[in-house]
Order: C-alpha cells, then sequence, then structure tokens
C-alpha cells in the first residue's frame, strides 16, 4: 500500500496551466494511457471504436434469422421477443455494474497518478483502494445515471418511430439508415447528448470530490453542484475543450479504421484479378496479386486500430487529468477542511476513509 503523503492541493487559477499539465500527463504520463484506456474500453469505448466495422442486417435479414419467433401472425410481439429484451436489460445492468465496480478502480487510480507523478512507473505497484472507496464512487457513477436513463425512455419512442418510417419509407437510399434515423430524431438525439455530457461531467466532479476529499456520497454530490454554480465558466471549458478535443481525436480514429476496414471488405469481394506481370522478357510471368492486397488493407487495418487505441489511451488520460486539476484547484480554492485530511491520507488508497456524521 502507498504510504499517507503529505502533498497539499496546489492551485492553479490559470485553466491554460491546468489543461497543459493534463495533456503532457496525457502524452508522458508512462503507463497512465493504459490504464485510462482500460476504463473507457470498459465503459463503452470499446463499441464506439467498433461501430466503423458493424454492417447491420437488413430488414429482410432480420426477418429471416427471427422469422415467426419475433412477430406473431397476428403483428404482435411474442413471448419470445419479450423475453429476449429483458435478457438484453439484464445484461445491460450487469455490465454497467461491472464496468462501473472496474471504471471506478481505474478512478481511483487515475486520479493517485495525477497527483503523484511516478506512481504509474513499473517499478510501482497501484494497490486496489478500499471496498467502500469503490462502493460509493459506483453509487455515484448509478445515481448519474437515472437521469439519463429518464432521457433514453423518453427518446426511445421518438428513436423507434424514425427507424420505422425510414425502414417502410426510406427518405434516401443513398444516407446510410442510421443517419437518416438520427436526422429525422435530431431532437431526440441531441437532448440525450446534452443530458449524457451533463451527467458524465457531474459525476466526474463528484468522483474526484469524494476521492480527494472523502466524506458521504451526497455531500460529493452537492458539493459537484456548488462547485459548478461557483465556477461555470471554468467547468464549462473544461468540459468544452477536453471532451472536444477527445471527440476530434476519436472522430479522426475512427475515420481511419472505417477507411481501412473498407478496404478490406473490398479487397476481400473483389473478383476481378489484380494481374502483375513479373520478370524480364520471355522468363517473365503473370500473377494474381489480390491476396497480397487483402493481406496490405489488412496491415493497413491493424495499424488504424492501433493508431486508435493510442490515441484513445491519450484522450482519456486527458480527459481524467483535466477533471482532476479542475476539482483540486475548487478545493484548494475553498480551503475546505476535507482537503486537510486528503492530505493525511493520500487519495483513499493508503488507508479506510474517516466515517462522519451523514455519511
Amino acid at each position: 500500500m502507498i504510504e499517507p503523503a503529505e502533498r497539499p492541493l496546489t492551485r492553479h487559477p490559470r485553466r491554460a496551466d491546468r489543461l497543459a499539465r493534463a495533456l503532457s500527463f496525457g502524452l508522458t504520463g508512462g503507463e497512465a494511457p493504459i490504464v485510462a484506456l482500460a476504463g473507457f474500453l470498459l465503459r463503452g469505448g470499446i463499441v464506439l471504436l467498433a461501430l466503423p466495422a458493424v454492417i447491420l442486417p437488413s430488414v429482410i435479414g432480420v426477418a429471416g434469422a427471427t422469422g415467426v419467433d419475433a412477430i406473431s401472425i397476428a403483428g404482435q410481439p411474442t413471448p419470445w421477443l419479450a423475453e429476449l429484451i429483458a435478457l438484453a436489460i439484464l445484461g445491460a445492468i450487469g455490465w454497467l455494474v461491472v464496468a462501473g465496480l472496474v471504471g471506478s478502480v481505474v478512478d481511483v487510480w487515475m486520479i493517485e497518478m495525477t497527483m503523484e507523478p511516478g506512481l504509474d512507473r513499473p517499478r510501482h505497484r497501484l494497490p486496489l483502494p478500499p471496498l467502500s472507496v469503490v462502493l460509493r464512487l459506483l453509487a455515484i457513477r448509478m445515481i448519474c445515471l437515472v437521469p439519463l436513463a429518464v432521457a433514453l425512455g423518453w427518446a426511445a419512442t421518438r428513436i423507434f418511430s424514425a427507424a420505422y418510417d425510414e425502414l417502410t419509407t426510406p427518405s434516401s437510399l443513398a444516407t446510410p439508415l442510421p443517419l437518416r434515423v438520427v436526422f429525422a430524431a435530431a431532437d431526440a438525439v441531441a437532448i440525450v447528448t446534452l443530458v449524457w455530457l451533463a451527467t458524465e461531467t457531474i459525476a466526474a466532479i463528484a468522483v474526484r470530490r469524494q476521492v480527494l476529499a472523502g466524506r458521504g456520497i451526497w455531500w460529493s454530490l452537492v458539493g459537484t453542484a456548488a462547485q459548478i454554480v461557483r465556477r461555470p465558466i471554468s467547468t464549462l471549458l473544461t468540459l468544452v475543450v477536453s471532451y472536444a478535443t477527445s471527440a476530434v481525436a476519436i472522430g479522426l480514429a475512427m475515420v481511419g479504421t472505417s477507411t481501412a476496414f473498407d478496404w478490406c471488405r473490398i479487397a476481400a469481394r473483389n473478383e476481378e484479378p489484380v494481374a502483375i506481370k513479373l520478370g524480364i522478357a520471355q522468363f517473365s510471368t503473370t500473377r494474381d496479386f489480390r491476396p497480397v492486397v487483402f493481406a496490405l488493407a489488412a496491415v493497413a487495418l491493424a495499424v488504424a486500430w492501433a493508431a486508435a487505441l493510442a490515441i484513445s489511451a491519450v484522450a482519456a488520460a486527458w480527459r481524467s487529468a483535466s477533471f482532476t486539476g479542475e476539482v483540486v484547484d475548487a478545493l484548494a480554492a475553498r480551503a475546505e477542511p476535507a482537503g486537510g485530511a486528503a492530505q493525511q491520507r493520500g487519495l483513499g488508497l493508503s488507508g479506510a476513509l474517516g466515517e462522519r456524521s451523514g455519511d
């Protein structure tokens, strides 16, 4: 276990300095980007990065696969479909819990590495944080998911109606179905996106307040609300800069993997020989280089995936360090009594948190 460290919560009032330190941490943070990447992928990043390689089945393909098991002759959903949906919901809940637990451990490690440069070097082993800390962080994440679940429930009907209309009467066959659905239900998608950004920001700040200052779950959430009210511009700029930069970086990575995947698909489906003449004069021969083209496309896809993972790792570490710097500056500015306690016990890795009334 890491010994308690006497370290003050040093302020960095200049926002540019905090963001520059966060970027430096993401680029030169040793193993920190790898740890951040693990949390990002587990929390849904793997789905995002895999989207360019997903080929949606056609309506006829879905109907052929499910047959009468999904929809009865009368046009009503069958019990089998209801059971399948229930299992999918249970699986999603289980995944959220596992991702929340592991992600909470990653959060503590990332905050610790941000506050103590050098802890992510191979010669150090980051210990598991106390179970009480992990459960509190999980509870904060789950509470912040409630508004997002409500928004998704409201938007589901709009998105379903838009998808049904595009499947029955497509507005444009030249545009992919997902894009047509997003454009048709743009208001619902925009609201869900805004709610997700708001809840993700609140959760990120509350988690760091819990790790850095301790106390209870609701204290962290209320303190987060007060911090956002006191520092709206600083919080908004941290959110916009960190997430906008990450979105651009991950977007470029997705474009790269999508392009390389298309190359592989075209190379695999090409039925025309790629004839190349080798040799000199009568010693020459003509060979079909389609296997070589496919191999080169596969190599390009592997390189694109490696680059996408690397970019995502740096972006995830950058976001984590940005929000940690924002919370540290807010706590140091307010000189909260809990800040002294945080100095005494480190970041929750060195021992149990002191319980207080109302926890």
